[in-house]
């Protein structure tokens, strides 16, 4: 092996930075380094997995690009961004294919996929910023998706009290699992939240939303 540490160039989004973190335990428990690229929007998500160390896209400006497999300076470059191209998937399994990529199996993806909670943001988010209080009856409607969540897929919830998941300041979309977990009810367009909700225990009943328009 010509190379000691390994660059995961993935981007976006949250759901795939989320998705590959077992493949970046796997090398960690090789005794290789792992950093991911990712855009400065998800630079935050770091706090979560502190076994990983996340590079700003903006810093790795040629190789962001590049779809072929370098090893510069004794590190590994996977280009997981085109992971579904090179494997020659659909566009469905480019999931998938991240792991086909390094030869691993996708099914095992929540094995290693470690996530480090924030309680102290999470009690800080629901409290404070939220307002809600422990036992409070309401229903989270999250209807954004796409990197920043630029796209809005049009969910119309009935009840009392809505909390509408947001991108605030301060806070990282894994934040908000307090929320999540003590809601009454979800109802979620199919983003990056379908993986902490197959990670955590969410006991409430939970309404999938397909996202229109892609």
């Amino acid at each position: 092996m010509n190379y000691n540490s390994v660059i995961l160039n993935q981007g976006a989004g949250l759901g795939d930075l989320i998705y590959i973190q077992s493949i970046a335990m796997d090398l960690i428990k090789r005794g290789i380094g792992c950093s991911i690229v990712a855009q400065d929007i998800y630079l935050p998500i770091e706090k979560h997995f502190p076994h990983v160390t996340f590079i700003d896209k903006s810093n790795f400006p040629k190789e962001y690009d590049d779809n072929q497999e370098r090893i510069v300076n004794n590190v590994r470059i996977i280009p997981m961004r085109f992971s579904d191209s090179l494997c020659q998937v659909p566009y469905r399994d480019c999931m998938k294919s991240k792991y086909m990529l390094v030869g691993m199996d996708w099914t095992k993806w929540k094995d290693d996929c470690h996530v480090e909670r924030d309680k102290e943001a999470e009690d800080r988010l629901f409290y404070d910023v939220l307002g809600l209080k422990d036992g409070e009856i309401y229903t989270v409607v999250s209807d954004k998706f796409h990197t920043g969540g630029k796209k809005t897929r049009p969910i119309h919830a009935s009840a009392d009290k809505i909390v509408c998941v947001d991108f605030i300041d301060g806070f990282t979309h894994i934040d908000w699992l307090k929320v999540y977990q003590n809601a009454t009810e979800i109802h979620a367009v199919s983003s990056s939240n379908i993986y902490l909700f197959e990670l955590f225990d969410i006991k409430c009943p939970i309404h999938l939303y397909v996202r229109k328009p892609m």
